[in-house]
């Protein structure tokens, strides 16, 4: 104390003091200004009562939020991603249990080798998630990305604390070391001058020291409730990133994976006819699958219809898979992919499969006049198998496309549009019924199965009933569109990385030699 003062500076603090005294003093006089008044008994019971209704609105809160009826409770900032695969839901509900039940008796902020102690222990916890047969799934992550997990994390803290602290980018680590032990210099100062008003104004202590006790419980309170808070974001931004790593969705580099257009799809862009130019992102990939004779070709047709694509008129027959440049404004630009009949020797599985793993939104054509669909079924079944072996991608979308409604019975009607949800005809009636078996038939919702027209005179629910479709699950397109994305940029990372360090590491020995010789 003795040092602190003299470092301070003796005349500084009598400064300080005469500066503060009628300030420290005015709650004396104005206590002894009640007394003389006669009003000091009131002012005490106004105190008490103020205290007391203040404390008991602070139990009440307390109680509606243990027994769950209030929300007041902070949100969690850190968040799951929605680019994330479904894999990693399970890892980051044992995170959310991990955050949930961390406490500060367990884990006191002040104490930090126990956060360190949790940190590991929720990276451990989603490394056996991901690598179960492991005795140390921990070590399971290369150096480099274990770097990029603390400069990631770091970063994040610093944005954090520099958006939110006020004057936290002027504030030193040595001034706060030196608030800290002034802190502790007043709080001695305070409890003198709370003993020198005691001698003075015995009376009204009591009441004060109530109140100064129940509004430290109240903010004591608060205080704990965020602290809670900033210890359980701390194991969820912990997990997050963890998840990040072990599930394979993060790149060393910063660039987003889909910000330019993949090798695949430049490939896949220079087999499309006429087409000129370079694509500046990467395009949604739409896969069109169906048996042969269901329509493919004419909806990819139908839906060049009035667009801005730069491509010739499919042919009827398709005997390989054969990409497409599809334009709309508006929205992103896609590569479309015809495919050969899933039930024609011209099909080439090992192609297919290889087309469907790399696709964002599949559509499956299927004809509404033929009804006998266990063919197309089974086909639909090895599909979702293939998607299903991904565990760190997406599941691209998939619609199906109900065509050649015209020729249902009444075959002599045809007067669109045709309201299923209320038919008034026969034609609806069975438009509707075909639907239904359709979605039946391949396992899909019936909200998932679009009725189609695709005559070349008579077009109907392309422009607005399937492209209305296609829009509304663009987002969870994009989001297996990300992660497609993101599988090749890391085969490409891994392949440019290691090109790299043996061309540095040939240089290096090169360099060697000559300095020997």
């Amino acid at each position: 104390m003795k040092l602190l003062i003299r470092q301070f500076g003796r005349l500084r603090l009598v400064a300080i003091v005469l500066t503060l005294l009628p300030v420290m003093t005015l709650p004396v006089f104005g206590s002894i200004w009640l007394w003389q008044s006669g009003n000091l008994f009131y002012w005490l019971i106004s105190l008490a009562l103020f205290g007391a209704l203040g404390f008991g609105l602070h139990m009440l809160v307390r109680r509606r939020e243990s027994t769950g009826l209030s929300n007041s409770a902070p949100n969690a900032v850190t968040q799951a991603d929605s680019k994330w695969p479904t894999s990693a839901c399970a890892p980051w509900e044992k995170v959310e249990a991990m955050a949930n039940a961390a406490t500060l008796e367990q884990w006191p902020l002040s104490d930090v080798g126990r956060l360190w102690l949790l940190g590991k222990n929720t990276l451990d916890t989603v490394a056996r998630h991901y690598h179960p047969e492991r005795d140390k799934p921990l070590l399971e992550l290369t150096v480099p990305h274990a770097l990029l997990i603390i400069e990631r994390a770091g970063r994040d803290l610093r944005l954090q604390i520099a958006e939110q602290i006020p004057f936290s980018h002027q504030l030193s680590l040595g001034a706060v070391a030196r608030a800290q032990r002034w802190k502790e210099m007043v709080s001695e100062w305070s409890n003198l001058y709370r003993l020198g008003r005691a001698i003075v104004n015995p009376g009204s202590v009591l009441f004060q020291e109530f109140s100064r006790e129940v509004g430290n419980r109240i903010m004591g309170y608060g205080s704990e409730r965020v602290q809670t808070w900033l210890l359980r974001e701390y194991v969820r931004k912990v997990g997050y990133y963890a998840i990040e790593l072990y599930s394979g969705n993060l790149l060393l580099s910063d660039e987003n994976p889909a910000a330019a257009s993949t090798r695949d799809s430049q490939d896949a862009l220079e087999q499309a006819d006429s087409v000129v130019g370079r694509l500046t992102s990467e395009p949604l990939r739409i896969v069109v699958l169906g048996r042969a004779n269901a329509g493919k070709s004419s909806l990819i047709n139908a839906m060049f219809g009035e667009l801005a694509a730069v491509a010739d008129i499919v042919p009827d027959t398709t005997f390989a898979i054969a990409p497409y440049r599809l334009q709309r404004e508006g929205h992103t630009e896609a590569l479309i992919f015809d495919t050969p009949g899933c039930d024609t020797p011209q099909l080439k599985e090992r192609a297919l499969e290889k087309t469907v793993l790399n696709a964002d939104l599949i559509l499956w054509v299927s004809p509404a006049q033929r009804p006998d669909r266990s063919g197309e079924r089974a086909f639909l079944d090895r599909v979702r198998t293939w998607l299903g072996s991904q565990p760190n991608r997406r599941a691209p979308p998939l619609l199906v496309v109900v065509s050649h409604i015209d020729q249902l019975r009444p075959l002599r009607e045809w007067r669109p549009p045709y309201n299923l949800g209320d038919p008034q005809s026969a034609k609806a009636q069975n438009i509707g019924a075909a639907v239904a078996a359709a979605a039946e038939d391949l396992d899909i919702p019936v909200a998932d199965c679009i009725p189609v027209c695709l005559a070349e005179d008579r077009h109907y629910n392309v422009e607005d009933a399937l492209w209305a479709a296609v829009v509304e699950r663009e987002s969870d397109a994009d989001k297996a569109r990300f992660l497609r994305c993101m599988a090749a940029r890391r085969r490409e990372e891994n392949w440019a990385l290691l090109w790299r360090q043996l061309r540095n590491t040939g240089r290096f020995l090169v360099g060697l030699e000559k300095e020997k010789g």
